[in-house]
């Protein structure tokens, strides 16, 4: 396999142009994992409150295995855009990353009847959300293979190739799992047809993916993992997979707490978060823009653009962010009605897409500010507060809420912990700052 040389287009001048040509890319390619969630919960939800429930629960389950393999990808990323060697990281990454997959995609086969029943009492559920994980849980390679030719295109410099067949691929899903879902040439799966189109989906944007990589080489060979490069992915992986594990399983509980309200609230919670997903696209892209811009100004030691470029991300990502909440909370009704057909559950959706919208601002402000900690060497301290916010602050607050004051209690405890978690990170960020600047008049 040839070379794989980095390219960088990152600009050198701060400039709004110059941020959003890095970071829209960026946002385009999780946009369409965004779509998955929200293309289920739409074509599910018209089955009802149960149906969508399980939809839920199985989707978490898979989050938390697909989180893994995510940590992974930031590993692969970080290897190869540290050594100058790159040649056969693909293979290297790939025999690693379908081998946890496998493992993972094994071990939730055998333990996931328990967990679903762990996580939720009602039978009918259970049995609707195993399907449907057992269905997604075939979709795991696909995620390996197509976080593998995200590194390569990135790489290349070609980031939208990678988002363009990503987008297309799931543009496929649409149809592809109503037909399942209804039975439309075929005989109807209900939930469990989502969990298969969205399987197909994947493999089909990760085969696609793999052909233009194909067409693209002189030859292509996959070797023999080479141990030392795994070794040293293995090292740079474990913290991003520890970081994503853990976000997972703080949602994974929170969808736990919350089934205690019932499936109607499992199900609005569900289409809420989902939305959620699409809010947070621009702080992602934002967010690895940072670690990018901000690194390349901290390794040259050039303060003035440091600042510069922090202060131009995080008013960027804030008014982005507020934009989208005022279009949210004038059109929260219309997307309510859209997603579901239950009264009970667009009223549930739409008295909390507001307030969680309101946290999405927060929560904006706490990607940005965490990946300018994390490139500023200061990465325990940013997953220490993270974490402390999720799994200290918020699920304790949660469960002593929830039987008092209800549903709506949960979206005011999102802003709350997050309002905390972003201050306490702006603060660290300005304590780096003034660190900075008294380093720079001492020399």
């Amino acid at each position: 396999m040839s070379s794989i040389s980095s390219i960088s287009n990152s600009p050198t001048k701060p400039s709004l142009a110059g941020l959003i040509r890095l970071a829209l890319p960026l946002s385009g390619a999780m946009l369409s994992q965004a779509l998955l969630g929200l293309v289920d919960t739409a074509l599910v939800g018209h089955l009802g409150g149960l149906a969508l429930a399980s939809v839920s629960i199985g989707s978490y389950l898979v989050f938390i295995l697909a989180a893994l393999l995510t940590g992974l990808g930031t590993g692969i990323h970080a290897y190869v855009s540290q050594t100058s060697t790159t040649s056969g990281w693909l293979s290297s990454g790939l025999w690693l990353g379908l081998t946890v997959a496998a493992i993972l995609g094994t071990l939730a086969t055998l333990l996931a009847p328990k967990v679903i029943a762990t996580f939720v009492l009602d039978d009918r559920i259970n049995s609707l959300a195993l399907h449907y994980t057992q269905w997604r849980l075939w979709g795991l390679p696909a995620i390996v293979l197509s976080i593998a030719m995200r590194v390569y295109w990135s790489q290349q410099g070609q980031p939208w190739q990678f988002a363009k067949i990503l987008l297309l691929a799931h543009v496929v899903n649409v149809p592809l799992s109503y037909a399942l879902i209804y039975g439309i040439g075929v005989p109807a799966m209900g939930a469990s047809g989502a969990a298969l189109g969205t399987s197909i989906a994947l493999w089909l944007g990760a085969l696609m993916q793999w052909f233009v990589f194909v067409r693209s080489q002189t030859s292509v060979q996959i070797r023999a993992p080479q141990i030392d490069q795994v070794r040293q992915i293995i090292q740079l992986s474990w913290p991003s997979m520890v970081q994503q594990f853990l976000f997972a399983m703080h949602l994974a509980v929170f969808m736990w707490v919350l089934s205690r309200l019932g499936a109607s609230a499992l199900a609005a919670t569900f289409s809420v978060l989902n939305i959620g997903l699409l809010l947070v696209l621009p702080a992602v892209g934002l967010g690895q823009a940072a670690l990018s811009l901000i690194g390349k100004a901290i390794a040259q030691q050039d303060i003035k653009r440091i600042k510069q470029w922090s202060r131009l991300i995080l008013t960027t990502g804030l008014l982005s962010s507020l934009a989208l909440l005022i279009l949210v909370w004038l059109a929260r009704d219309c997307l309510a009605n859209l997603l579901l057909v239950s009264r009970e559950l667009q009223h549930l959706t739409s008295s909390a897409l507001p307030w969680y919208a309101l946290a999405m601002v927060l929560e904006t402000l706490i990607i940005i500010l965490s990946r300018c900690l994390i490139v500023a060497d200061r990465r325990k301290r940013a997953m220490l507060w993270v974490s402390l916010g999720q799994w200290g602050l918020f699920l304790p607050l949660m469960i002593w809420c929830i039987p008092s004051y209800g549903f709506i209690m949960v979206w005011w405890l999102h802003i709350g912990y997050r309002a905390i978690v972003s201050g306490i990170l702006w603060l660290n960020w300005q304590q780096y700052l003034q660190q900075l600047k008294t380093q720079g008049q001492a020399s």
